[in-house]
């Protein structure tokens, strides 16, 4: 798996984390509790699950975050990512929501584990972006002479 997968797939499972967290999560119809006689009065359902929000846009920030880092550092990042899809995963499981919500959001964080320890393990292979870093092989000591750098600039190459 390449880096790129493994972030669009990261994003991806959380913006299907996020898609579940905005679905009503209100218990389903449950006795009354009150003493009978006693009007019950019917209160909002939840429009959303926070915590479960808050997990989505986590893995979201550390599914990108993965690009920029080195190995420890993607290492490090992979567990909090599969320790925030595992507390997706107990959220999901210990809920009272509907069935169809809960085992979605089971199944959303049991993947978002298997993803971020495949990460993990894959990432070994990644190379860092070393985009601005000089390259010592190039270095020429004759580059030094002050003509050959106005001839370049001459052809239209950039002798920095």
């Amino acid at each position: 798996m390449t880096k790129g997968r493994a972030v669009i797939l990261l994003l991806v499972l959380a913006g299907v984390l996020w898609i579940l967290a905005a679905q009503s999560w209100g218990a389903a119809a449950q006795a009354p509790t009150g003493p009978a006689g006693v009007a019950e009065v019917a209160g909002e359902e939840e429009d959303g699950h926070p915590v479960l929000t808050a997990c989505a846009a986590i893995i979201a920030v550390a599914a990108l975050l993965l690009a920029l880092l080195g190995r420890i550092g993607r290492i490090v990042v992979c567990g909090l990512i599969a320790a925030v899809g595992a507390g997706a995963l107990l959220t999901g499981a210990a809920s009272s929501a509907p069935m169809h919500l809960a085992v979605l959001t089971v199944a959303t964080g049991a993947a978002i584990v298997a993803v971020a320890v495949w990460t993990a393990v894959v990432s070994r292979g990644w190379r860092v972006t070393s985009r601005y870093d000089r390259q010592t092989a190039q270095a020429d000591p004759a580059d030094d002479d002050p003509t050959s750098a106005w001839d370049a600039l001459s052809r239209g190459e950039d002798p920095s």
